[in-house]
C-alpha cells in the first residue's frame, strides 16, 4: 500500500512539473538563427572585367618561354586582365606576368 502511495505521489509530482514546460511549448515558430548564420550572396558584373584575349595554357607557354627548362606551378587571371604564371625551375619560384590582351610578358 505504502508503495502504491509513494507511486502516485511521484507520478502527481511529475505531472505537476511537466505541466508549466509543456504550457510554453510553441512548434509552429521557427528559429531565427538560421536567417543570421547565411551570409548574403554579392555577385560581381562580370562585364566590368577587362577583355581577355589570350588562354591560360596560352599565357602559361609565353611565361615558359622567359624561364628555359622550368614548370607552371599556377596560372591566375588578375582583375586587371593579366594573367599571374608561377613556375618553378631548379628549386626557384618565379612569377611571370603576362598580358592577357596581347601576350606581352613583363
Amino acid at each position: 500500500m505504502l508503495r502504491g502511495l509513494k507511486f502516485v505521489a511521484i507520478a502527481l509530482a511529475t505531472l505537476l512539473v511537466a505541466e508549466p514546460a509543456m504550457a510554453q511549448y510553441q512548434p509552429n515558430r521557427a528559429p531565427t538563427i538560421f536567417r543570421k548564420l547565411s551570409p548574403q550572396v554579392i555577385r560581381p558584373n562580370l562585364n566590368l572585367l577587362p577583355e581577355v584575349r589570350i588562354a591560360p595554357s596560352q599565357a602559361a607557354a609565353i611565361a615558359q618561354a622567359q624561364v628555359p627548362y622550368s614548370k607552371v606551378i599556377k596560372v591566375r587571371l588578375l582583375p586587371r586582365g593579366d594573367y599571374a604564371v608561377t613556375l618553378v625551375a631548379d628549386g626557384n619560384v618565379t612569377k611571370i606576368f603576362v598580358n592577357g590582351q596581347d601576350g606581352s610578358s613583363y
